[in-house]
């Protein structure tokens, strides 16, 4: 299978367009190559439904020239597609990303994350933060006004993942972008349950260096940059909806508190 790899795929025609998809696999795909069936499946939750529509699948439609269409999975309640074309598989594969569950052993590809071109890894950034990628805004209760106690304010962005090799290579690679990348474990209570690594980047500036140098194309977390950057705080708990008429003007983010 690697012989024909090889001769299939050109890596040194690496795209953004490619890393991005790379990024995004990382964060919500499922690859399968090994045995007779050969599949990738790539969901998110019911409300990135815009995100898939409008832009991932119309990415790798186009960059694969296919015709695949978005489908809900009700069982896991999620949206996205399935392929089987097996140059979109293969490519993955040809990456290093394994067959079968990535959970524990998945990890930024080689090719990606020692480019010189600076936009390759930052695509890679940007697909993995709009599909396994967090955007929050705490609040401050100790030393601080009565707006930091009250409105969530503070932006930070955070990842969780089960593989450390993924977790040590995030925090390398945004390091050389100029990120300061905290970087904790969590374990679990039950014992059959893999350790967890998060990643947090926090900080107006932070967050701001994010959005300007590798940015977002999902726009239910655009949305909670938009509404902080218009308000200066974000409320917790809101849906993709809620935070579209709130930054459309039907809704006053303050009714959230």
């Amino acid at each position: 299978m690697k012989t024909d790899l090889t001769n299939r795929i050109n890596m040194s025609a690496l795209t953004e367009e490619l890393a991005e998809i790379c990024g995004i696999h990382a964060g919500d795909g499922y690859l399968r190559y090994t045995g007779k069936r050969k599949e990738l499946d790539i969901s998110g939750g019911i409300e990135e439904k815009e995100y898939y529509d409008n832009y991932v699948i119309p990415l790798i439609n186009k960059l694969f020239k296919l015709s695949i269409k978005g489908v809900c999975f009700p069982l896991r309640k999620t949206y996205g597609f399935r392929c089987y074309n097996r140059t979109v598989v293969f490519t993955l594969a040809s990456f290093g990303f394994p067959s079968g569950k990535k959970t524990t052993i998945v990890s930024i590809p080689k090719q990606i994350s020692e480019c010189k071109k600076i936009k390759i890894p930052c695509a890679f950034l940007r697909g993995y933060f709009d599909t396994d990628g967090c955007l929050n805004f705490d609040k401050k209760i100790k030393n601080s006004s009565q707006f930091q106690r009250k409105y969530h304010y503070y932006p930070r962005l955070k990842f969780s993942t089960c593989s450390q090799e993924l977790a040590r290579g995030f925090q390398k690679l945004v390091k050389r972008f100029g990120f300061n990348c905290k970087l904790y474990t969590h374990k679990p209570k039950k014992e059959t349950e893999s350790l967890k690594y998060i990643l947090q980047i926090t900080g107006n500036k932070a967050i701001e260096h994010w959005m300007l140098l590798i940015g977002s194309k999902n726009p239910s977390k655009v949305s909670r940059y938009l509404i902080w950057k218009k308000y200066g705080f974000c409320p917790p708990n809101t849906t993709y909806q809620q935070r579209t008429n709130i930054l459309n003007g039907k809704l006053d983010p303050n009714s959230f508190y």
